[in-house]
């Protein structure tokens, strides 16, 4: 599965390939590892080194969004990918990929997506209590 998403993350963000900074790629590359975990600017600048001001800045400007709103699009790729699987429902899937709360995710996979989680899961998989 992690395979799958790396391929699935090098496809889709390009990460790999794009020129840029080597700093921004390896946060980009230890967020899509740690991506369910408690992830902040301070916390991932440390990783690199740098200054979380700096990072955040230098960040946005590679990547074209902040930190939260490509952790955001990461997390929601994967609850995605989950979903599509048929074997989680919908709050054990927002838990899964690092979302506090139920609600939160599902506003945050709407916005981004158009549609509901519910949606991708499918019909004749979908999971009873």
């Amino acid at each position: 599965m992690l395979i799958l998403h790396r391929l699935s993350e090098i496809i889709l963000y390009d990460v790999d390939a794009a020129p840029g900074d080597y700093r921004v790629k390896k946060a980009t590359s230890y967020i899509s590892m740690h991506y369910a975990e408690k992830l902040t600017v301070r916390n991932l600048s440390s990783q690199i080194r740098l200054d979380p001001n700096y990072f955040g800045r230098l960040f946005k400007k590679e990547t074209g969004m902040s930190l939260h709103q490509y952790l955001t699009r990461v997390r929601v790729k994967n609850a995605e990918d989950l979903l599509h699987s048929g074997t989680h429902k919908v709050d054990e899937v927002a838990e899964l990929c690092g979302f506090s709360d139920v609600i939160h995710f599902y506003k945050s996979f709407k916005a981004l997506r158009g549609f509901p989680p519910s949606r991708c899961i499918p019909r004749n998989q979908q999971l009873h209590p």
